[in-house]
């Protein structure tokens, strides 16, 4: 994920290289985000622009997830579109220092010409993480009463009273139900 691109700084732009990821570099997760289950893999095509490389690929690893209902550890797939420009901070014919217009957010291109995917890709991961993470789609969660997980089977718990006072609610709603044996066509 650590790529020396001088050539591709020298080149006229338009000029492309296309890498493969390794995964012999560490994309430092926080606490929180995930957890890598497997490899880092996928192609980028890293592209000279009039201001510096433009890195367009797709990404694939497994991470490891809690399940939003059920607690349970889950492993699942994922792959995400990365799309970034990283910007030079040494002219690559002179070795001058350069201005650095683009902010703080901007991706650098070190002083010795190597671009450093890593964090990008670390952006881009925690971006395609699910906003609600379930180990299956029908996953039955925990028992409210006993935190039994009910994937497991049903727990023996008796059902919470209802708060009558919301019966009058209940039966709006049974009242709007379309009559089922009506047979209306």
């Amino acid at each position: 994920m650590i790529y020396n691109v001088s050539q591709l700084l020298k080149s006229a732009p338009g000029a492309t290289l296309d890498v493969e990821l390794d995964n012999d570099d560490d994309l430092n997760l926080q606490d929180g985000e995930a957890e890598l289950a497997g490899p880092v893999t996928g192609q980028v095509r890293l592209h000279r622009t009039n201001q510096g490389i433009f890195a367009d690929g797709m990404v694939t690893t497994a991470v490891k997830l809690i399940c939003d209902r059920c607690l349970s550890d889950f492993t699942t797939p994922l792959t995400f579109p990365v799309h970034e420009e990283f910007y030079p901070t040494i002219d690559v014919t002179t070795g001058a220092p350069l201005q650095t217009i683009h902010g703080e957010d901007a991706f650098p291109i070190d002083r010795n010409h190597v671009l450093d995917m890593r964090e990008a890709i670390r952006q881009n991961l925690v971006l395609a993480l699910p906003v609600r993470a379930l180990c299956r789609e029908d996953c039955a969660g925990l028992c409210p009463q006993c935190g039994k997980n009910l994937n497991d089977g049903a727990c023996d718990c008796q059902p919470e009273p209802t708060d009558e006072r919301f019966a009058a609610l209940r039966e709006l709603l049974v009242d709007a139900a379309p009559d089922a044996g009506s047979g209306a066509n």
